[in-house]
């Protein structure tokens, strides 16, 4: 099955995943949520500001490609959006978790990934998700592919490679310290800046990576009880 998502398609189709997962009963999303989801600070790098009718092509191309479908709740008469992507990719939910977290930030740890995903699956420790990310890699048409250690890390980054892209071309991409990957595009027709990579401790980067994975899992929740609370 070929893989061609663009940058804001992969944000869409992550947005879906992760809504239909933490916040069930405002699932399927109306166009109105999945841009303010696709456009939230927490948990989004790089974080973006996409209009409405950006969303509607991205939905339109997705719908194409059998990714969306449009569905109406009974009684509702706005129009929602869900995603096929558990049926597209045939993976189940601990998989889908952490390849949604992988289009809605990047490249990450494992250690990261098992923080962040648990808020929509049960992925198991860190390990567990290692072992994932390596059955992912390893299927006939490959989802991930692990990214060579640039210096002063310690665990390896995993890519998604839901975009097309092969596994040289992640590395080439994200691999080299350097490059931050494809620039995302923006609803303005430019690209968003990243800034340098900043040489650090290693013990002290990974510490912060998972306390800033542990502060984002406890916003999102915050998040979650707040649109329960609007959806009543």
């Amino acid at each position: 099955m070929p893989l061609h998502l663009d940058s804001l398609e992969q944000r869409v189709i992550g947005t879906l995943i992760e809504k239909e997962l933490t916040v069930p009963d405002a699932y399927p999303l109306t166009l109105k949520a999945l841009v303010t989801g696709c456009n939230q600070k927490n948990n989004r790098d790089p974080v973006l500001e996409v209009e409405d009718f950006d969303v509607e092509g991205a939905l339109r191309s997705l719908m194409d490609k059998s990714w969306v479908t449009r569905r109406e709740r009974d009684g509702g008469r706005t129009m929602r959006y869900a995603h096929e992507a558990k049926a597209q990719l045939g993976v189940d939910l601990a998989d889908l978790a952490i390849l949604a977290e992988l289009m809605l930030r990047g490249p990450q740890a494992a250690g990261a990934l098992k923080t962040r995903a648990s808020r929509m699956a049960h992925v198991g420790e860190a390990s567990d998700v290692e072992a994932r990310l390596e059955a992912l890699a390893a299927r006939p048409v490959p989802y991930v592919t692990r990214l060579p250690r640039r210096p002063r890390e310690q665990q390896p980054r995993w890519a998604h490679l839901l975009d097309g892209r092969s596994g040289e071309e992640a590395v080439a991409d994200w691999g080299d310290g350097e490059s931050s990957g494809p620039t995302p595009v923006t609803s303005s027709g430019g690209h968003a800046p990243r800034p340098a990579p900043v040489a650090a401790d290693p013990d002290l980067v990974d510490e912060l990576q998972q306390r800033v994975a542990e502060l984002e899992t406890q916003v999102d929740d915050l998040l979650r009880r707040i649109e329960r609370l609007e959806g009543r």
